[in-house]
C-alpha cells in the first residue's frame, strides 16, 4: 500500500534497503495521491447602528460563517526509470538517471451552506430614556452548497486556481414606528416627534478558492551498505522534475568523503509534493429601504433611503495551506564501486528496494496538516469581520444636546425653551413582509411616511392622537391589523 511521508514517520524510524533479485530495467513505481482535509470556520460577528440617527433608528446584530470546507485528492502518479544503468557500466559525477512521471490526479472541493443570524431592532436613546423593539430575528443559510472539480488544476503544470460560490435570500420584515418625546409636569407637552418606516431583508453569500501547487521529484541519498538505515546525517537532497522528467545527476550530492575502491548505493525515492492554498469568504447583507420624518423643537424635515444594503457583514478572506508529501514504499538503488577518488567508477547494478524499519524519519512535511496522513481537520478562528453599507455612518443625534444629560431640555430660542423631556412613547411595530432580494420594490414604503407634529397643550395633543390613529390605519392596510406599543 502506498505510504505518504507522514505515514513513514508514524510507522518507521528509518529505512532498510532490501535488494531485489534482478536489475530494475524500465521499473515503474506508482505513488498514490489520496488525501483529505476538512476545515471549520468560526466566522465573524458585529453590531451596527442605529441608523439614520445615533439616538433613534434601526440597529443590527449579525453573525455569519462559512460552511465546513472539504478538500480531497485521489488518483496516483506513475514514475518510470527510463535509462537504468547496467552492471559493469562506467559512470562519472555527470552521469544522469532520468525518471519520467505521469500525473493522474483526481480531486474536489466542497463547502456546506453558509450560516448566519441577523437581529434587527428599532431603538431609541434620549438622555436616560431608551428602548428597543425587535423588527427581525432570523437565522439564514444559503439554499445550495458550492463545489468544484480540482482534477484539471492538479494535473496541469500551471496549477491554476479553482473557485466556486453560492448565495441565497432569507426572511424579511416591514415595520413602522412613531415616537413622541414629552415634557410632563401637570400636563404633557410634546416637544419632539418622529416616524420611521423600514423594509428589511436578509441575504447570504460565500465563496471558496483553491490553488494547488504540485512538485514532482526524487529524494536522493547515499548509503554504504545494501542493508543500511536511512539517517538524516546521510548526504541527501531533493531533485525537482520539470516537463515530465526528473534528471538525477550522480554528482548532485557533492563530495561523499568516500575512498577509492569503496562501494556505495545511490538511492532514488520518487515523491509528489502538494501544497494547496484554500481561501474562503462569507457575508451577510441586510437590504433595506427607510423613510423617516421628524419635528424636533420646532424644526422639521425628512429623509429617504431607497433599497440598498443597510449593512453587510463580511468575514473577509480566511484560509489555510495544506502541505503534504506522497511516496510509495519502493525506491531505486544503484550500486557503484569507486575506481577513482574523483570519479564514481563502475556500476554494480540497478535495483529496487523498500522502506522498512530504521533509525531516523524522513524529512517531515510543513504546515498545519504535517503528520496527518489519513485526514486533516482544522479549526479556523474567527475575526472581527468588516462592515459596509449605507447604514454604517449615521446623521448624528436627532435630538440636539448631550444625549447623556439628565434630562434633555429644549434649548433657548425655541418655542418650548426650558421644557425637559421626561417621557418617551412609541407606537407601531413589525409587519410580515415577503423575502427581500435585489429586485424587490420599495414602493410600499411610501405608505409609511411620517406623521409629524410638535404639540403644545391639550388641543395639539389631541391632534397627535388623531394623526397616530391614521398612521396605524395605513400600517394595518399593508398587512392586517398588528399594533405594538412597547414599554406600556
Amino acid at each position: 500500500m502506498p505510504l505518504s511521508v507522514e505515514r513513514v514517520v508514524q510507522t518507521t524510524s528509518g529505512i532498510l534497503m532490501c535488494v531485489a533479485a534482478g536489475a530494475a530495467v524500465g521499473q515503474t513505481i506508482t505513488v498514490g495521491t489520496a488525501s483529505s482535509t476538512t476545515a471549520t470556520f468560526a466566522g465573524a460577528s458585529q453590531s451596527a447602528g442605529p441608523f439614520p440617527w445615533s439616538d433613534l433608528g434601526i440597529a443590527a446584530n449579525a453573525s455569519v460563517a462559512q460552511g465546513d470546507s472539504s478538500v480531497a485528492t485521489g488518483g496516483s502518479t506513475v514514475f518510470n526509470l527510463t535509462n537504468p544503468l547496467t552492471a559493469g557500466e562506467q559512470v562519472t559525477s555527470h552521469t544522469t538517471l532520468n525518471v519520467d512521471y505521469t500525473p493522474g490526479w483526481s480531486g474536489s472541493v466542497s463547502q456546506a451552506s453558509v450560516t448566519g443570524n441577523a437581529n434587527s431592532s428599532f431603538v431609541y436613546s434620549i438622555g436616560p430614556l431608551n428602548g428597543s423593539t425587535t423588527i427581525l430575528n432570523a437565522s439564514v443559510s444559503s439554499p445550495s452548497s458550492p463545489s468544484a472539480d480540482l482534477s484539471a488544476s492538479l494535473n496541469s503544470a500551471s496549477g491554476s486556481s479553482v473557485g466556486t460560490s453560492s448565495s441565497g435570500s432569507g426572511p424579511g420584515a416591514t415595520a413602522a414606528y412613531s415616537v413622541e418625546a414629552r415634557g410632563c409636569v401637570i400636563a404633557c407637552v410634546t416637544v419632539a416627534s418622529a416616524s420611521l418606516g423600514v423594509t428589511v431583508g436578509t441575504q447570504v453569500q460565500q465563496s471558496v478558492s483553491v490553488t494547488p501547487t504540485v512538485t514532482y521529484g526524487d529524494l536522493v541519498w547515499i548509503s554504504t551498505s545494501p542493508i543500511s538505515h536511512y539517517s538524516a546525517s546521510d548526504p541527501q537532497t531533493f531533485i525537482a522534475g520539470t516537463g515530465g522528467t526528473i534528471a538525477n545527476q550522480l554528482g548532485a550530492l557533492g563530495q561523499y568523503a568516500l575512498n577509492q575502491g569503496q562501494s556505495f548505493y545511490y538511492n532514488i525515492l520518487p515523491e509528489v509534493k502538494l501544497n494547496m492554498a484554500v481561501t474562503s469568504q462569507a457575508q451577510l447583507s441586510l437590504p433595506a429601504s427607510i423613510t423617516a420624518s421628524y419635528n424636533v423643537f420646532g424644526v422639521g424635515g425628512s429623509q429617504s433611503f431607497p433599497l440598498g444594503n443597510l449593512y453587510t457583514l463580511s468575514t473577509g478572506q480566511q484560509g489555510y495551506d495544506v502541505s503534504t508529501t506522497f511516496q510509495d514504499s519502493e525506491y531505486y538503488s544503484v550500486k557503484i564501486d569507486l575506481t577513482h577518488s574523483s570519479d564514481f567508477g563502475t556500476v554494480g547494478g540497478t535495483y529496487t528496494a523498500h522502506l522498512t524499519n530504521g533509525d531516523d524519519p524522513l524529512p517531515p512535511d510543513s504546515g498545519p496538516c504535517a503528520g496527518m496522513p489519513v485526514g486533516c481537520t482544522l479549526n479556523i478562528p474567527g475575526g472581527p469581520g468588516s462592515l459596509s453599507g449605507y447604514g454604517t455612518p449615521n446623521l448624528g443625534p436627532l435630538i440636539p444636546g448631550d444625549p447623556s444629560s439628565n434630562p434633555v431640555c429644549a434649548p433657548a430660542g425655541t418655542p418650548d425653551a426650558g421644557i425637559c423631556i421626561n417621557q418617551v412613547t412609541t407606537s407601531g411595530g413589525p409587519l410580515t413582509a415577503p423575502e427581500i432580494d435585489a429586485t424587490t420594490s420599495a414602493s410600499a414604503l411610501t405608505l409609511l411616511g411620517g406623521i409629524l407634529l410638535v404639540t403644545r397643550g391639550r388641543r395639539r395633543l389631541r391632534r397627535v392622537r388623531k394623526a397616530s390613529a391614521a398612521f396605524h390605519q395605513v400600517a394595518s392596510a399593508l398587512n392586517g391589523s398588528k399594533t405594538l406599543i412597547p414599554g406600556r
